[in-house]
């Protein structure tokens, strides 16, 4: 800051002090000029206009110019001689503009140091965010870097060096190619002018050569030497085997609930067909017969059958699903597929909900057929509505899937396998029915007025305990 500027500063903030010392200034540049009326000393009245223009308004200005221009002419040597109006007006502009300047001089001043606090405030934020925006980053738990348009690493974090197995060296610097080759190609391939922004899955590499799943979120941007890549990257490989474990795991509960109900239909039919066979024995000499005998024969091996099939279907521990977190995941998966049909989704589900006697995944799965179901039956419907609700009736979590559709029109089939007129193979509603049955549930087909509700029933784990 220059002095100039520490005066108006100054001057600013001493208002009276100013006006004070103008004043006193002005008496004694009028008293010197009385004292010495042969000489004119009033250029000097410039000082206290200087002085206290600062702290003056516009008016005041002209007012203290005037006032100083006129006691100039009053002691000059030359005053009131022929011309004394002109030389009276020059000095009371001469005054004003050297007032009005020191104003003009100081707001400029007061909007530079406004636009300089402004700017060094802005760029505290700046550094502020940029520091977020750095430790952010830096502690983030997916490897994030950025390429240059030769596909060489610019930028990375620390998760993306352990990510790549660079725990002591520096990645930056490196070619991508290698690692994760995906990303070359999206950078050799990409148009310039155009972003690109997408998601993909690939194979990735360390550089000890382990191959890890590579769950990468990419965007281009322009640099002064061309195209640039960013890209977040995440090792999905345990998530796949989790994921995969998982699916193996509810593939296995269901077929075993899929073999204990075909093994309950199996000893069902073989049961009736050993009774008819044993009855045929009152036939004198049919004991005898080798078809008989083969009949027979034929008929305990289904019920053997039937028997280590219910025992496989059996041997199975107990499980236990959250409801609420099975019917958010549901929502997840049928609610974009219901909009893009143009059904409605009506969700009356509580906050609230039990932990359930049934496994996760198998009872997403009936969940997610049941939803399913309701949507096929909506498709020529004028009215496309399917509602989920729950709610709890003795001792029991009920969950209830409406429809708007035209209904069901031979309910006593609807939970036999393969009967006509269903969708796929007539499995969905038998499975359904007997992987609920499984965990002490049940699946029902409740008639209304109109369109259709399956209630299913679920026993919460206090109550399953106590049963």
């Amino acid at each position: 800051m220059s002095r100039l500027d520490r005066f108006l500063a100054y001057s600013e903030s001493h208002r009276r002090l100013m006006l004070v010392v103008s004043a006193i200034l002005i008496a004694g540049i009028a008293w010197t000029d009385w004292l010495l009326p042969k000489i004119s000393m009033g250029f000097l009245y410039l000082v206290p206009v200087l002085l206290s223009a600062n702290v003056l308004s516009a008016a005041q200005i002209v007012m203290l110019a005037a006032f100083c221009g006129w006691l100039r002419e009053l002691f000059d040597p030359m005053q009131w001689s022929p011309g004394a109006e002109g030389r009276l007006a020059v000095s009371i502009v001469g005054f004003a503009m050297t007032g009005f300047f020191v104003t003009q001089l100081n707001q400029r001043r007061r909007l530079l140091l406004e636009h300089l606090a402004e700017r060094e405030e802005q760029m505290r934020l700046r550094r502020e965010a940029e520091t977020q925006v750095r430790v952010l980053i830096e502690t983030s738990p997916l490897a994030i870097l950025t390429l240059d348009r030769m596909g060489r690493i610019a930028l990375a974090n620390e998760s993306a060096s352990q990510l790549f197995g660079f725990d002591q060296e520096r990645i930056q610097g490196e070619a991508i190619e290698p690692y994760l080759p995906i990303l070359a190609r999206m950078l050799r391939g990409h148009r310039s002018g155009a972003n690109l922004r997408t998601n993909v899955e690939s194979k990735g590499k360390r550089r000890n050569g382990e191959v890890f799943l590579a769950h990468v979120w990419l965007s281009t941007y322009a640099t002064g030497d061309g195209s640039g890549l960013a890209a977040v990257v995440w090792d999905a490989s345990e998530n796949l085997r989790d994921r995969e474990g998982a699916g193996l795991d509810s593939m296995m509960a269901t077929s075993r609930v899929l073999v204990g109900a075909i093994s309950h239909e199996i000893r069902n039919l073989a049961s009736a067909s050993a009774v008819a066979h044993a009855a045929l024995t009152r036939y004198p000499g049919l004991d005898q017969d080798e078809q008989y005998r083969v009949l027979g024969t034929l008929i305990e091996g289904l019920e053997k059958i039937a028997s280590s099939g219910l025992r496989a279907a059996s041997s199975r521990d107990a499980a236990v699903a959250d409801l609420g977190t099975v019917l958010d995941e549901v929502r997840i998966v049928v609610e974009p597929t219901l909009r893009e049909a143009g059904i409605t989704l009506i969700w009356e589900v509580g906050d609230a909900l039990p932990l359930v006697q049934a496994d996760h995944h198998s009872l997403l799965q009936v969940f997610v057929n049941l939803a399913r179901n309701s949507a096929q039956a909506l498709e020529d419907a004028p009215v496309k509505e399917v509602r989920i609700s729950t709610s709890a009736e003795d001792d029991v979590v009920v969950v209830r899937f409406r429809d708007s559709g035209p209904g069901v029109a031979r309910p006593e089939d609807l939970f036999r396998p393969f009967h006509s007129g269903s969708h796929s193979f007539g499995l969905g509603l038998y499975i359904s029915r007997a992987i609920l049955g499984a965990h002490g549930g049940a699946l029902r087909y409740d008639p209304e007025e109109k369109g259709s509700c399956f209630t299913v029933e679920l026993w919460p784990m206090e109550e399953a305990q106590e049963r």
